[in-house]
Parts: C-alpha cells; sequence; structure tokens
C-alpha cells in the first residue's frame, strides 16, 4: 500500500486520481499549514477537522499521523473512526519532547508499558505504532524490543523511523511494516516492497512542492508584472479546477 499526503479535499482527489492507494494526513503538514512548528502544537479537534472532508473527497482510505495519541488515545481513535478514517499512527516519543523527529538529537521516549497501554484497546481501525527508537539514537535493540513488544499488543503496522535509510526488517518482529522514506527518496517503491514493508508513506511532499510552485508562480508575477506567463505555464487551468470541486 503507498500512501502519500494530502492536507485538503482536492490533493485527496489527485491522489486518487494518479492511482494511489491511500491517503496520509501528516501532522507536520498540518502545522506548517498554520505556521506552526510540528511539536504537538496541532489539536485533536483541528485534526478532525482537517481530516473529515478529505475521508468525503474520496474512497481511499485514509490514514492520519495523531502525534503521540493527544491526552487520550482511545478518544482519539473513537473520534477518528467516527468520521471514517481508516487508521491513526502514534508514536512513542515522550509527550513532553514531542517534535518533529527528522531534525534534533536525542530525546526522552515514552515508557514502553505506559506505550502499550495505550495501543490495548478496542478499535474498529488500523493502528499504526510507530518507534521513535531508531531515529533518536537509541540503537537497533531497544527499536527491536518495542517493535515487538507493540507487535504483541494488537498493532496492525510496525513503523520504525529512520533519516538515514530504510531498517532491515526483522521477520522475528512479527506484523506488517510501513515506512516513511522522507531522507532516502531515491528507494523505489519496489525496492522498499522487497525490503518487506507494505506500507510506503509519501508523507509531506504534496505540501512542499506547493510552496515551491507558489513561490515560483509568485516570482514570475513580480518579474513579469502580469499573470499571463505563470498562467501558460505554472497554473492549472479554472476547468481543471472546477472539475476538482465538482
Amino acid at each position: 500500500m503507498i500512501l502519500v499526503s494530502a492536507g485538503c479535499a482536492v490533493t485527496a482527489k489527485l491522489v486518487k486520481e494518479a492511482g494511489f492507494d491511500g491517503i496520509w494526513v501528516s501532522g507536520f503538514e498540518a502545522s506548517a499549514r498554520l505556521g506552526l512548528a510540528d511539536n504537538g502544537s496541532i489539536s485533536l479537534i483541528q485534526m478532525l477537522e482537517l481530516t473529515k472532508p478529505i475521508v468525503g473527497a474520496t474512497s481511499l482510505p485514509v490514514y492520519v499521523d495523531v502525534d503521540t495519541g493527544y491526552s487520550d488515545f482511545n478518544r482519539t481513535v473513537k473520534e477518528f473512526e467516527s468520521i471514517g478514517a481508516a487508521g491513526v499512527c502514534i508514536e512513542d516519543v515522550h509527550p513532553d519532547y514531542k517534535q518533529n523527529s527528522l531534525w534534533g538529537d536525542k530525546v526522552p521516549l515514552m515508557d514502553i508499558d505506559k506505550f502499550v497501554q495505550k495501543l490495548d484497546i478496542n478499535r474498529k481501525i488500523h493502528v499504526i505504532a510507530r518507534t521513535e527508537a531508531f531515529i533518536r539514537g537509541y540503537g537497533m535493540n531497544e527499536t527491536a524490543l518495542r517493535m515487538n513488544r507493540y507487535r504483541q499488543a494488537g498493532a496492525d503496522y510496525l513503523l520504525p523511523h529512520s533519516r538515514t535509510q530504510p531498517l532491515q526488517i526483522n521477520q522475528a518482529w512479527g506484523a506488517k511494516y510501513a515506512t516513511v522514506p522522507t531522507k532516502f527518496p531515491e528507494y523505489t517503491n519496489h525496492e522498499l516492497r522487497q525490503l518487506g514493508y507494505s506500507m510506503i508513506i509519501w508523507a509531506n511532499q504534496t505540501e512542499r512542492v506547493k510552496i515551491k510552485a507558489v513561490r515560483d508562480m509568485l516570482n514570475r508575477l513580480k518579474r513579469c508584472d502580469r499573470m499571463l506567463e505563470a498562467e501558460q505555464d505554472l497554473c492549472a487551468s479554472l476547468d481543471d479546477m472546477r472539475g476538482l470541486c465538482e
């Protein structure tokens, strides 16, 4: 399953149009759109409000990044179940130290037993258990320990996060595996599947491409003092935009 990020209904429709398998609603992207750092500043209600129109825009399964689960993970799961999400992803960094794991050094992780308790709930949707152990410098032994415990607790997917390379999967960990290859985009989806990953999450590229495209359009408008050149080269047609909104 290949998930691609979408922060709005139109992007969700484009993901489906391109033939991908599902949609990822990213906490990083959601924070960025509000001009906020990805440090747990987005609330449960804000993520629900963002996700609901995305779920309604397409038949693709929608998986949501819920950071550390907010204050009550059981409630979080029930709320996303109620709007039709296919699953949520919860990470095990300690909530007091939540920050985007693509930057920064070692930070405390949640006590493993307390995190396992979060996973032990009745639910109808998938749960992706993401460990920050490797990406935060705790090594493969701690990563393997946490993956095994999270599998035993019933996680549907295990996500050992990395900013250097896809981790070699130990099949003894069981369960299915997800990866977020932001920092190793040279790997193809096929190669990642061959390594044992059944869920591949392209988690922030659609928002990043929007930043570049809008900047290019604004620079073109400023330079040419009219919109014609940007309209010709950079803008979708009005009919295209209208068609995606019907």
